[in-house]
């Protein structure tokens, strides 16, 4: 299974609550109606805890995710009227929109993931980088204790399906997109202060940050 990823900026001349808000409530809810679509998230940014300064193509102001069985099955989709309901309500709230399509991998699943949620987005150190490449595990320390998250690691592996939505088609350079969730707050803010939370983030052998935000998941589908 394979996930689409939207990663856009908050449209000029409309509030930080008013993107989130037609994001959920109109967005969300013509989305839902597309095809072939397993799971829909939205991630809304609550604190930018990292961001490389000049941060590269257009700023980031949500993150969405959407789930189908393959590329074939997103493309079916992307023909559908439901869709093209979906694009023309992007300019309505989004600006510039970078679309990745991204494999996940669990690096470490404990039962019952909190709800306080991280994402590390970066660039790999070196090309050709794959989800079975040796240092993903490593680089969360599982060698002396499992810590208390969940961590799901996922790689870019396409990026040649823009939006022609009558917003500017993005290029942010992604090649990793790391989500990890928490019990809870002050568990998220210890373990990203912590040694080896900042090694995690700054100090990984495969790829370096481009930016970590805390968001809020919002489940649509």
């Amino acid at each position: 299974m394979i996930f689409r990823s939207g990663v856009f900026s908050r449209r000029a001349g409309i509030s930080e609550s008013q993107f989130n808000q037609h994001w959920q409530e109109v967005h969300g809810a013509l989305a839902s109606k597309m095809p072939g679509v397993h799971r829909y998230l939205q991630n809304h940014i609550r604190e930018r805890l990292f961001e490389v300064s000049p941060f590269p193509d257009h700023p980031i102001g949500g993150i969405s995710q959407q789930w189908f069985d393959d590329i074939e099955a997103m493309e079916r989709c992307e023909r559908s009227p439901e869709y093209a309901a979906v694009k023309r309500d992007i300019p309505n709230f989004q600006g510039a929109i970078t679309i990745l399509v991204l494999e996940g991998m669990p690096l470490f699943d404990i039962p019952a993931p909190g709800t306080a949620k991280l994402l590390v987005l970066s660039r790999a150190r070196e090309p050709h980088l794959t989800l079975g490449a040796p240092g993903w595990r490593d680089a969360l320390e599982l060698q002396d204790a499992a810590p208390d998250f969940r961590c799901v690691q996922n790689l870019v592996v396409d990026r040649g399906h823009p939006v022609s939505a009558n917003v500017p088609s993005g290029q942010v350079p992604i090649d990793a997109m790391a989500e990890l969730w928490f019990e809870d707050e002050s568990a998220r803010q210890a373990w990203l202060s912590s040694d080896a939370g900042q090694r995690f983030v700054h100090e990984h052998p495969l790829v370096t940050p481009l930016a970590v935000y805390a968001v809020e998941e919002v489940r649509i589908v």
